[in-house]
Protein backbone atom coordinates (compact mmCIF):
# COMPACT_ATOMS: atom_id res chain seq x y z
CA UNK A 1 0.00 0.00 0.00
CA UNK A 2 1.04 3.43 -1.02
CA UNK A 3 0.73 6.52 1.43
CA UNK A 4 -2.09 8.13 -0.15
CA UNK A 5 -4.32 5.31 0.01
CA UNK A 6 -3.32 4.68 3.74
CA UNK A 7 -4.13 8.49 4.77
CA UNK A 8 -7.66 7.70 2.09
CA UNK A 9 -8.05 4.73 4.66
CA UNK A 10 -7.84 6.19 8.26
CA UNK A 11 -9.27 9.40 7.06
CA UNK A 12 -12.78 7.26 6.10
CA UNK A 13 -12.08 5.00 9.34
CA UNK A 14 -12.17 8.44 11.44
CA UNK A 15 -15.30 9.43 9.49
CA UNK A 16 -17.14 6.23 10.14
CA UNK A 17 -16.37 6.45 14.09
CA UNK A 18 -17.31 10.19 14.07
CA UNK A 19 -20.57 9.60 12.36
CA UNK A 20 -21.51 6.88 14.48
CA UNK A 21 -20.76 8.61 17.82
CA UNK A 22 -22.69 11.69 15.89
CA UNK A 23 -26.09 9.81 15.20
CA UNK A 24 -27.92 8.70 18.22
CA UNK A 25 -31.17 6.26 17.82
CA UNK A 26 -34.03 7.11 20.88
CA UNK A 27 -36.73 4.43 21.04
CA UNK A 28 -39.96 5.23 21.45
CA UNK A 29 -41.23 5.81 24.52
CA UNK A 30 -38.04 7.56 25.89
CA UNK A 31 -36.21 10.87 25.63
CA UNK A 32 -32.48 11.08 26.10
CA UNK A 33 -30.95 14.38 27.66
CA UNK A 34 -27.82 15.56 26.29
CA UNK A 35 -25.22 17.41 28.12
CA UNK A 36 -22.30 19.34 26.26
CA UNK A 37 -19.40 19.34 28.82
CA UNK A 38 -21.54 18.35 31.21
CA UNK A 39 -24.11 20.79 31.17
CA UNK A 40 -27.80 20.12 29.89
CA UNK A 41 -28.60 21.48 25.94
CA UNK A 42 -31.42 19.74 24.99
CA UNK A 43 -33.41 16.84 24.73
CA UNK A 44 -33.85 13.79 21.89
CA UNK A 45 -37.23 12.74 21.27
CA UNK A 46 -37.36 9.54 19.67
CA UNK A 47 -35.96 8.39 16.55
CA UNK A 48 -32.95 9.97 14.85
CA UNK A 49 -31.06 12.59 16.62
CA UNK A 50 -27.88 14.44 16.06
CA UNK A 51 -25.14 14.95 18.49
CA UNK A 52 -21.68 16.82 18.44
CA UNK A 53 -19.20 14.14 19.10
CA UNK A 54 -16.35 13.96 21.88
CA UNK A 55 -18.16 17.43 23.04
CA UNK A 56 -21.93 16.85 23.00
CA UNK A 57 -22.78 13.48 25.51
CA UNK A 58 -26.21 11.52 26.74
CA UNK A 59 -26.83 12.43 30.34
CA UNK A 60 -29.54 10.29 30.85
CA UNK A 61 -32.37 7.89 29.00
CA UNK A 62 -35.97 8.72 30.62
CA UNK A 63 -38.47 6.66 30.08
CA UNK A 64 -41.65 8.80 29.14
CA UNK A 65 -44.06 6.15 29.47
CA UNK A 66 -46.60 5.62 32.15
CA UNK A 67 -45.32 4.09 35.19
CA UNK A 68 -46.95 1.73 38.01
CA UNK A 69 -45.33 1.96 41.72
CA UNK A 70 -46.90 0.20 44.44
CA UNK A 71 -47.36 1.96 47.81
CA UNK A 72 -46.51 -0.13 50.47
CA UNK A 73 -48.76 -0.73 53.43
CA UNK A 74 -48.93 2.11 56.53
CA UNK A 75 -50.63 3.07 59.44
CA UNK A 76 -52.58 5.87 59.53
CA UNK A 77 -54.51 7.73 62.43
CA UNK A 78 -57.86 9.28 61.77
CA UNK A 79 -58.86 12.15 63.39
CA UNK A 80 -60.79 10.39 65.92
CA UNK A 81 -57.89 8.29 66.98
CA UNK A 82 -58.85 5.32 64.93
CA UNK A 83 -55.96 3.27 63.31
CA UNK A 84 -56.74 2.04 59.76
CA UNK A 85 -53.80 0.16 57.77
CA UNK A 86 -53.78 1.36 53.98
CA UNK A 87 -52.14 0.64 50.74
CA UNK A 88 -52.36 2.09 47.17
CA UNK A 89 -51.13 1.84 43.39
CA UNK A 90 -49.58 4.87 41.74
CA UNK A 91 -49.62 5.71 38.47
CA UNK A 92 -46.76 8.51 37.30
CA UNK A 93 -45.56 9.32 33.43
CA UNK A 94 -42.38 11.82 32.95
CA UNK A 95 -43.53 15.03 30.79
CA UNK A 96 -40.56 17.15 31.53
CA UNK A 97 -37.02 14.81 30.90
CA UNK A 98 -35.08 17.72 32.37
CA UNK A 99 -37.09 18.55 35.53
CA UNK A 100 -37.23 14.77 36.49
CA UNK A 101 -33.52 14.31 35.53
CA UNK A 102 -31.93 17.33 37.10
CA UNK A 103 -34.38 18.77 39.59
CA UNK A 104 -35.04 15.72 41.79
CA UNK A 105 -32.49 12.81 43.07
CA UNK A 106 -34.34 9.24 42.73
CA UNK A 107 -37.44 10.22 41.23
CA UNK A 108 -39.45 6.96 41.77
CA UNK A 109 -38.48 7.35 45.40
CA UNK A 110 -39.74 11.09 45.75
CA UNK A 111 -42.77 10.28 44.10
CA UNK A 112 -43.23 7.01 46.52
CA UNK A 113 -42.62 9.29 49.71
CA UNK A 114 -44.55 12.22 48.51
CA UNK A 115 -47.73 9.43 47.63
CA UNK A 116 -47.33 7.88 51.22
CA UNK A 117 -47.25 11.59 52.97
CA UNK A 118 -50.56 13.15 51.24
CA UNK A 119 -52.15 9.13 51.92
CA UNK A 120 -51.45 9.77 55.61
CA UNK A 121 -52.40 13.71 55.46
CA UNK A 122 -55.68 13.15 53.65
CA UNK A 123 -56.72 10.11 55.59
CA UNK A 124 -55.76 11.41 58.86
CA UNK A 125 -57.96 15.09 58.51
CA UNK A 126 -61.10 12.69 58.21
CA UNK A 127 -63.16 10.36 60.67
CA UNK A 128 -63.07 7.11 60.40
CA UNK A 129 -66.77 6.93 59.35
CA UNK A 130 -65.84 9.05 56.62
CA UNK A 131 -63.21 6.99 55.54
CA UNK A 132 -64.78 3.77 55.55
CA UNK A 133 -67.90 5.83 53.27
CA UNK A 134 -65.84 7.33 50.80
CA UNK A 135 -67.17 10.69 51.11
Amino acid sequence: MDGGLMFVLVVLVLAFAFLIRAVKIVPQGHVYTVERFGRYTHSLTPGLGLIIPFVDSIGNKVNVMETVVDVPSQEVITRDNAMVTVDGVVFFQVLDAAKASYEVNFLENAILNLTMTNIRTVMGGMDLDELLSGA
